[in-house]
């Protein structure tokens, strides 16, 4: 009997935790704009893809030394950069990456390779079938192309 009472209370319980009684949650939407602002103040933020210099041009068109034309901010831009191990580190880094790129894709195209040999060769007249001194001469040419 007590076996059918603690079945019993226990599948109640479990029948009323699949029962809420809690609404069903819609989330909101969120308040964010459609797009980026692209306008005014926005488009002449450094770093923006708008960002121009103090001649006009867009930043991405030019060096670091004319996008900032202040001496004092230049001179301490260069003393980072110089003194900075982890950026040449970085740099050398690229360059490495980029002439590993050209070596690698330098076999994505066709390749023709030559090769030339000569020789020249004197026999003397002891070991000479013929009994007569002679001069051997041979040349050959190769030509391959791959791709």
């Amino acid at each position: 009997m007590m076996q059918k009472h603690a079945l019993t209370a226990i599948a109640v319980a479990l029948f009323a935790t699949g029962c809420t009684m809690a609404p069903h949650y819609k989330r909101p939407d969120a308040p964010v704009a459609q797009a980026y602002p692209a306008g005014g103040v926005y488009a002449t933020q450094p770093g923006a893809a708008g960002a121009r210099s103090a001649n006009g041009q867009a930043a991405t068109a030019i060096g670091w030394r004319e996008f900032f034309v202040d001496p004092r901010l230049q001179r301490l831009i260069e003393i980072a950069l110089n003194n900075n191990r982890d950026l040449r580190v970085a740099v050398l880094n690229i360059e490495a990456a980029r002439a590993q790129y050209q070596i690698t894709r330098a076999g994505l195209f066709p390749t023709l390779d030559g090769t030339g040999t000569g020789s020249i060769q004197r026999v003397p007249q002891g070991l000479s079938q013929t009994g007569a001194p002679y001069i051997s001469r041979a040349y050959n040419v190769g030509l391959s192309a791959s791709w």
